[in-house]
């Protein structure tokens, strides 16, 4: 199957590098302050693992907005669209592009996640008529447990999904325990340069050099009373081996990261 991955940014949280900051010889990557959308490069090559074809959208690509992927949506029929999103900041963006692209492909369905998504999955079916399910948690196992059952949606764990008019919430699926098992995340599919910066609002650049995210760790170790992390993750922390960690600094140093 044909999938796409797309990244949705509230458009005031990053900014296009100055043209006068621009370093010579990388005209074919736009270089945009922000950081790097590690959840869908994590996400990427795990579903490339499992026989699918994958694309990859940051709307921060002036290339990539909605009408682009709209227009890719109707050129290329893509088999599932699966939006991620940050937090509050970038929902109503997100709902902007579900209800276009659903519009330009009405019979693909569209499948949300993320860490709002997470929390907020039944709130978000009953808000937004645009959007068939969502992934809550992680989605290395419960992406391609969805795309195998596609016509059994009610096996897939941590799924919630529209079934007619009612909302479906599946139970949830148990913690991953082996951080190790998966590809490195593909930073270089998409064609932007992330530019160290300030986050939030007011971006600012730290640094020229090549930048991108590493995820170390999962969960947290506390249960604070306060916090917004769904239940199931509170108080569980996860770790990948330093063995592995360390494989990954030698490929990001290997291909020019600082």
């Amino acid at each position: 199957m044909k999938i796409y991955l797309i990244y949705i940014r509230d458009e005031d949280y990053y900014n296009i590098l100055p043209e006068k900051l621009r370093k010579s010889g990388n005209s074919d990557r736009i270089e945009v302050m922000a950081f790097p959308p590690l959840g869908i490069q994590t996400l990427a090559p795990v579903i490339r693992s499992h026989g699918h074809e994958v694309t990859m959208f940051d709307t921060c690509h002036p290339q990539m907005k909605e009408e682009h992927i709209e227009q890719a949506v109707k050129d290329e029929k893509p088999d599932i669209i699966i939006l991620s999103f940050l937090s509050t900041t970038a929902y109503l963006v997100m709902k902007s592009m579900a209800q276009r692209l659903k519009k330009a492909a009405p019979e693909t369905p569209i499948i949300v996640g993320g860490a709002f998504a997470t929390v907020n999955a039944v709130k978000i079916l009953k808000d937004v008529p645009y959007i068939d399910c969502v992934g809550r948690g992680e989605g290395e196992e419960l992406i391609p447990e969805y795309l195998d059952n596609l016509d059994n949606l009610k096996i897939v764990g941590g799924l919630t999904w529209r079934s007619n008019d009612e909302v479906v919430h599946n139970p949830d699926r148990p913690l991953i325990s082996d951080l190790d098992q998966f590809p490195y995340p593909d930073r270089k599919s998409l064609p932007v340069e992330y530019i160290e910066s300030m986050p939030m609002d007011a971006p600012a650049v730290l640094s020229l050099d090549r930048f991108c995210t590493m995820q170390t760790t999962r969960g947290c170790p506390f249960q604070c009373i306060y916090c917004d992390i769904p239940s199931l993750a509170r108080g569980k922390w996860r770790s990948r081996s330093p063995e592995h960690v360390l494989k990954e600094m030698q490929q990001l140093n290997d291909e020019g990261y600082r």
